[in-house]
């Protein structure tokens, strides 16, 4: 068996996905990238470096995200973290005349697959060769005090804080299983300069934290052996504000 770690990184293909996908290969990891698309920076990335492999799948689809399991089964002998970071941000008004649609899809991306992923994968992260293999799921902040705008989107971001619990329960203790819960990281295109100002007025560190902030939470959990069923605020003090 190889000595060389390997991650599976969901929704790999932008944002922190794709900043965790470079910086573990920097670290000497291997990852695997679920992505919907082998297109785009995570392509060229994947055909110049070296230890990166790309598993399309749709979460909206079972069948897919059944292949997708059967692949990274055949290609991994083992896996030592597994990161939930594949993610929809949008507001319930947007889906009114599709609503039932919008609240599967969320279902299907934040709670469906971080749950198929962590049981079918479960004999390859024990197998890990590290001390402790890991697996953490990207909540938010508004898992515990929603925004009533995204009221769908919180809802089952909630549950895929509570799926951290019951899995760190159930895996433990060959795996732990822990929550990181970002604030104010990193805006989107479309958020204007008034949005911007409203979320860092409110913010008690009133600036973007950017992905390395996550990185590092990610890396101290990685790093430390005697955490598991945690979850951990990475939002400059917004959700106290």
């Amino acid at each position: 068996m190889t000595t060389q770690p390997i991650a599976l990184i969901t929704g790999a293909g932008r944002r922190l996905g794709l900043h965790m996908t470079r910086s573990l290969l920097a670290d000497g990891w291997r990852v695997i990238a679920l992505s919907r698309s082998e297109d785009g920076e995570l392509g060229a990335l994947a055909a110049t470096a070296q230890g990166l492999s790309i598993v399309t799948c749709d979460a909206l689809n079972d069948k897919s995200v059944e292949n997708a399991i059967g692949a990274i089964q055949a290609q991994a002998s083992h896996l030592d973290f597994m990161l939930h970071n594949a993610s929809i941000y949008e507001k319930d008004a947007a889906h009114e005349k599709d609503e039932c649609e919008f609240y599967d899809a969320l279902y299907h991306v934040h709670m469906k697959l971080p749950a198929r992923l962590n049981t079918h994968l479960r004999k390859l992260l024990e197998n890990s060769v590290r001390p402790t293999a890991n697996v953490i799921h990207i909540t938010d902040i508004y898992a515990n005090n929603p925004n009533p705008a995204y009221a769908l989107y919180c809802s089952t971001k909630a549950g895929l804080e509570n799926l951290m619990i019951s899995f760190a329960k159930r895996l433990a203790p060959k795996v732990r299983v822990n929550a990181i819960q970002p604030g104010p990281i990193k805006f989107l295109p479309e958020h204007s300069s008034g949005d911007k100002e409203k979320v860092l007025s409110e913010t008690l560190l009133p600036v973007e934290g950017g992905f390395e902030a996550l990185e590092q939470a990610i890396k101290s959990i990685l790093n430390n052996e005697y955490i598991t069923a945690a979850s951990f605020r990475v939002d400059g003090g917004r959700s106290v504000a």
